[in-house]
């Protein structure tokens, strides 16, 4: 369960500003009142928790005092801002209970995403390159579309790849965009494990 200031810390997270700001932003004077919570000087108390939310009436005012349930309020608030791990994405759905989300991050135009996860390989090339935010949600193997790009779990591989499936076979094509460095992969419809589809890909430019 996350500490008093976890909970601050994420809430000040999912809205993308500073402690600074958001203090202001609650109607308190200064930032000092939240990092008194972060020295462990004081809880979360009942007045913070309910300017927090009418602020943002999307946070349960339950969670900020206790930590259990539900940091949202409704399901739709949880569509639109997905959890976000500082992991590379193969390393994350391969064993997911190793990590904790670093916060959450906003998205009302991708509402399908389930989270987010760096993408720190190169197999992937140039549309997906390293360093890449991609944008992921799970998916059955019934609702692969070939073609699509997705990380595939099997029992002794977990890779980000553009999936195809062989003419009338259950034979899946685990193909690299970089060709000339990665090989191709073949693999049975029945070796996979779980199966995440790429909605969106968040690529950082460095100029």
């Amino acid at each position: 369960m996350l500490n008093n200031w976890q909970r601050i810390e994420r809430v000040v997270r999912w809205t993308g500003l500073s402690v600074n700001s958001f203090a202001l932003s609650v109607g308190l004077s200064r930032g000092e009142n939240l990092y008194q919570i972060k020295r462990g000087n004081n809880g979360v108390s009942r007045e913070l928790a309910a300017m927090i939310a009418a602020k943002y009436p999307q946070i349960s005012r339950a969670w900020l005092l206790t930590g259990e349930g539900d940091m949202f309020t409704d399901e739709s608030a949880k569509r639109v801002s997905i959890p976000f791990f500082d992991v590379d994405v193969e390393k994350y759905v391969a064993s997911p209970a190793r990590f904790a989300s670093r916060g959450y991050i906003s998205l009302p135009t991708v509402e399908d995403a389930e989270f987010g996860a760096m993408y720190n390989g190169r197999a992937m090339g140039g549309e997906i390159p390293a360093g890449s935010m991609v944008l992921m949600k799970r998916v059955g193997i019934e609702g692969l579309i070939p073609g699509g790009d997705y990380v595939v779990v099997g029992e002794e591989f977990t890779m980000l790849r553009r999936v195809r499936r062989e003419a009338d076979s259950q034979v899946l094509r685990l193909l690299p965009l970089d060709a000339d460095n990665f090989d191709e992969v073949r693999i049975s419809v029945s070796d996979v494990k779980e199966l995440y589809s790429v909605c969106a890909i968040v690529i950082n430019k460095t100029i």
